[in-house]
């Protein structure tokens, strides 16, 4: 799957899905973000994701609307979904948002790896 945000690599029912953009804004389509993401779980039936934010210094509140619908989807599925990699910014933009605990969230790919095990 091709896309202007992601890379994204798929093994089984987990995706690991690499944020390519630095910053998401209103600049850039949310809206798209959002349908690529969902298409994830609607059409490649993928269960669990693993969405490194590694290079995400800023986002604003439409992309943190997005990451909420997705989380509620694969909750309501049985599915999970962690934030990985998460720099300090956006780190801080979650916890003044107070959802730094609302997401799951993991310091390092492997501790991601883990969080999204069956």
């Amino acid at each position: 799957m091709e896309s202007r945000f992601f890379k994204i690599a798929v093994d089984e029912d987990v995706a690991r899905v690499d944020v390519l953009r630095d910053r998401l804004t209103e600049e850039d389509n949310i809206e798209e973000f959002g349908q690529e993401l969902t298409s994830l779980v609607e059409k490649q039936k993928v269960t669990r994701i693993v969405l490194n934010m590694e290079r995400v210094k800023y986002f604003t509140s439409s992309v943190i609307g997005k990451l909420i619908m997705l989380h509620r989807r694969m909750s309501r599925s049985d599915g999970q979904m962690v934030l990985a990699n998460l720099p300090p910014e956006a780190e801080e933009i979650l916890s003044t948002s107070q959802l730094l605990t609302y997401f799951n969230t993991s310091a390092t790919d492997n501790g991601a790896n883990s969080g999204v095990q069956a």
